[in-house]
């Protein structure tokens, strides 16, 4: 168990980590740490500084700010939460194929490790994750460097989330750059409300005959030489009457409030921008259900698109539930679950906890290519070879394989038996 174990993943600190002896999910990549940590921080300054310097002027922008901006940037939190501590989809040492499947991924030609003579060999079998110690790799699965973990439907690395996005947590990942952007929206609203109306006069209709009495008596005074004191009381009146005008504006005019009022237009235009397009680049994995990875690949005809194409249509594989439409479920930083039924062909494996933490092998095949070792038998489809010589090729239709070693100088003999009318030996 830990010498499999001990080299997959990357470490485990209080029991937070992303190999398998981690209780919990959580990439401890510095540089994640220090961004997603950034995006937090990012956040709580927005609200705050809308709410102490944007929203005092106007009951507009304070039903604005309660009514959208909260649970926007709340959902936005949360969904970062989710996104960074959710596990993406990473294969479980022991994962097995689907027995659906098995006969035709273990007909497949893989390259692996030849651990007893070096080098590289080619034979037929699954498909295995030399990075994760001959784990089985699902057709979909793809390595992440960070997280050191197969991941399935990987999409990226996102350091802004501190983790690898894929088919678990591909959701959240959506929604925090939705909600981040609506935040940006609201917010922009709000300093775009403050500065239309800041120095603009709030009707004070209440007021007006109070202001008109004390201007009669100021009228009175002065005519019976009570100027100089009437004066400073009807100074203060008309000063206290302008303040009031512009309640809330008076917050902008401060030093402090000013360098809060420009970094929160800069951070509000950035992430504007950054999160509109990668929205629209994020649009396209939940209208095609193929990740970043998979349509770069087919795009670049490094791989089949049936290869990455979804299991089924009765779903959208981003946000999982029982229907493809557009649904209520999407817009929360819920869990993603997908059909009991569809489950397993999602994932591309199926595992359980009575499964042995090793790397799942195979059952013997007669069409399994193996290494000739010096005196050895090879077993090649329905062709049997013994010898003793290394630099053997034995080729049966269109597979080739060859051994190449020390012959040394010693004789040479070999033998075959041939069961096949395709069958070619070369000595």
């Amino acid at each position: 168990n830990t010498e499999y174990t001990a080299t997959m993943g990357r470490s485990t600190l209080w029991g937070f980590g992303t190999d398998f002896t981690s209780q919990k999910w959580l990439s401890l990549d510095p540089c994640g740490i220090l961004c997603v940590s950034l995006s937090i921080s990012i956040h709580l300054f927005a609200l705050l500084a809308l709410g102490f310097t944007m929203i005092s002027h106007s009951l507009l922008s304070k039903i604005l700010y309660a009514l959208l901006y909260v649970p926007f940037s709340a959902l936005a939190l949360a969904s970062l939460f989710m996104a960074t501590t959710t596990d993406p989809g990473a294969v479980p040492m022991g994962a097995r194929p689907i027995p659906a499947n098995l006969a035709t991924e273990s007909d497949s030609i893989v390259t692996e490790r030849d651990t007893v003579r070096g080098g590289l060999r080619r034979r037929r079998g699954i498909r295995r994750c030399r990075k994760c110690n001959d784990n089985y790799k699902p057709p979909r699965a793809h390595h992440d460097s960070v997280t050191g973990r197969c991941v399935v439907k990987m999409d990226h690395y996102c350091p802004w989330v501190c983790n690898a996005v894929g088919i678990m947590n591909h959701k959240f990942f959506i929604l925090f750059i939705l909600y981040t952007f609506l935040t940006a929206v609201v917010s922009l609203a709000l300093i775009l409300i403050k500065f239309i109306r800041c120095g603009m006069p709030v009707p004070q209709s209440n007021k007006v005959s109070q202001d008109f009495n004390k201007t009669l008596q100021y009228a009175v005074d002065l005519y019976y030489g009570e100027h100089q004191q009437q004066q400073q009381q009807y100074d203060n009146m008309f000063l206290n009457s302008d303040e009031q005008a512009t309640t809330g504006c008076d917050a902008m005019m401060n030093s402090d409030s000013m360098i809060i009022s420009t970094l929160l237009v800069i951070v509000t235009i950035l992430f504007f921008f950054f999160t509109c397009c990668m929205l629209m680049e994020q649009g396209e994995a939940v209208d095609t259900n193929m990740s970043k990875i998979a349509r770069m690949k087919t795009r670049a005809g490094l791989s089949n698109a049936d290869e990455y194409r979804p299991v089924a249509t009765e779903f959208n594989e981003v946000f999982g539930g029982e229907h493809p439409t557009l649904s209520w479920h999407w817009f929360l930083p819920l869990p993603v679950k997908f059909p009991e039924w569809a489950h397993d062909n999602v994932l591309g494996y199926e595992y359980n906890l009575s499964f042995p933490p090793t790397p799942y092998q195979e059952p013997a095949e007669t069409d399994t290519e193996s290494v000739a070792s010096r005196g050895s038998s090879v077993s090649l489809g329905r062709v049997s070879v013994t010898s003793d010589r290394e630099d053997l090729v034995v080729v049966e239709g269109d597979i080739e394989n060859v051994y190449v070693g020390d012959t040394g100088d010693s004789e040479h003999s070999s033998s075959m038996k041939k069961r096949s009318s395709t069958a070619t030996s070369i000595t």
